[in-house]
């Protein structure tokens, strides 16, 4: 588990430069991967929060990246442009990474739910990272 040490030592990342696109991935996935461990919403809020820091981090600089490409349709895809549709089926991860985390941030929900959201979240986050990972080795 976290400890307000670790989360304030994150939120510093942010506050002196923003990481590039994987690093946030990255990050991103980590906290995810803490939140599967978490069983209580008073044991999830305050990484929901940091992680909603970085989700917030890594669309800022997905939309900077994303200004030179255009959206394709799926039969216009050739190799040399699969790096684009990475980008945009990332950007819409992101927003759904985003959707999900706000839900933990703001409702309330049944405790047996909170495996399956944050399963779900964490399941989005390690397909983005995958993507970055991707987009890198291109």
């Amino acid at each position: 588990m976290l400890n307000e040490n670790t989360i304030s030592q994150l939120y510093s990342e942010l506050e002196l430069n923003t990481p590039d696109l994987a690093t946030l991935a990255a990050r991103c996935n980590l906290l995810t991967e803490i939140l599967v461990d978490c069983d209580s919403l008073p044991q999830t809020q305050p990484i929901a929060r940091c992680l909603a820091a970085y989700l917030e981090a890594f669309n800022a600089e997905l939309e900077k990246s994303m200004t030179d490409f255009r959206v394709l349709d799926d039969d216009e895809l050739q190799p040399a442009q699969r790096k684009e549709w990475l980008l945009d089926s990332t950007e819409t991860q992101c927003d759904y990474c985003r959707a999900l985390n706000h839900v933990l941030l703001v409702s309330h929900f049944d405790r047996d739910q909170l495996p399956h959201l944050t399963g779900l979240l964490h399941d989005i986050t390690h397909s983005m990272l995958a993507d970055m990972t991707v987009v890198s080795i291109h």
